[in-house]
């Protein structure tokens, strides 16, 4: 079973700056994440000043996808994308890739 990736770019809210998302994304990783079954790690990278990436390691596709359906009932999910400019169609995961891993170094 290959890892899985979770590929979501992030664009800062207008008015919020990056100690804030900094904030919202430590309480959506120990309220919410680190509990999910499947979680491996994540990190949480600058491409910009107002531009980001999470990165999401997840043991398979299985629970990849599991996901998705429950940030809609999370409250630290909301608080997480209260400081992302939201795409038009208003859905959080829209842009969030899947990426299976075809070999790990190092």
């Amino acid at each position: 079973m290959n890892m899985i990736v979770e590929f979501a770019p992030i664009r800062l809210a207008p008015g919020k700056t990056e100690a804030d998302l900094v904030a919202a994304s430590e309480t959506f990783q120990q309220a919410f994440l680190a509990v999910q079954p499947g979680f491996v790690r994540r990190e949480l990278l600058r491409k910009s000043e107002r531009e980001f990436i999470d990165v999401v390691h997840w043991r398979s596709a299985a629970d990849a996808e599991a996901i998705m359906h429950k940030v809609a009932e999370s409250e630290a999910c909301a608080l997480y994308f209260s400081v992302m400019q939201m795409p038009e169609d208003g859905d959080a995961t829209t842009g969030v890739e899947h990426l299976a891993s075809v070999a790990i170094y190092g």
